[in-house]
């Protein structure tokens, strides 16, 4: 820095200068902005699915079943999605655990083609456990209050719902 000679006080632009060298030095040494805790969730759920081919077929009578239970859950995640914006921690307890306990399809009893249920694959039966496990999840921790662990638990509802219509929603029109 420069003083002037004859009355020994540093110029504005000089201290300017300092500053500018200070601030540059530390932000240097300074660690990188801490990932959110979500992020991996993030990275995860719009990761290309584990599908090698198409998605797995279900019969006629089994995909109109699904259709109107689909079409619930859509309004479901949409109003959950409202509350988590908002940070309505009721609201998030109460969509999720709306998904949590609805109705579940059950497992077949028997391997009976004429059983409905026997026309869906058991992967199906595995996801659906996993969406009502992930809504629990999501709902005790809208009871926390804590919206990272919102974030998270949500992340994870989503990823959950992804991963299903990869392996058994066909593609939109853009992608066939």
């Amino acid at each position: 820095m420069s003083k002037n000679p004859s009355t020994g006080i540093v110029s504005a632009g000089a201290r300017a200068a300092g500053l500018v060298a200070l601030l540059a030095g530390a932000a240097c040494a300074t660690q990188p902005a801490r990932q959110p805790p979500q992020q991996a969730q993030l990275h995860s759920a719009l990761a290309a699915p584990e599908r090698p081919g198409p998605p797995e077929p279900l019969a006629p009578a089994a995909r109109a079943l699904l259709r109107d239970r689909m079409a619930s859950h859509a309004r479901a995640m949409s109003d959950l999605m409202g509350a988590i914006m908002l940070l309505e921690y009721s609201q998030i307890g109460l969509r999720a655990d709306d998904i949590a306990n609805d109705d579940t399809l059950s497992r077949p009893m028997t391997n009976d083609a004429t059983e409905l249920n026997a026309q869906i694959p058991e992967k199906f039966f595995v996801r659906q456990d996993d969406l009502k496990a992930a809504a629990h999840t999501l709902a005790d921790a809208a009871r926390t209050l804590n919206p990272y662990r919102v974030a998270d638990a949500y992340g994870r509802l989503s990823e959950t719902c992804v991963r299903c219509h990869a392996d058994f929603r066909p593609p939109g029109p853009a992608h066939r």
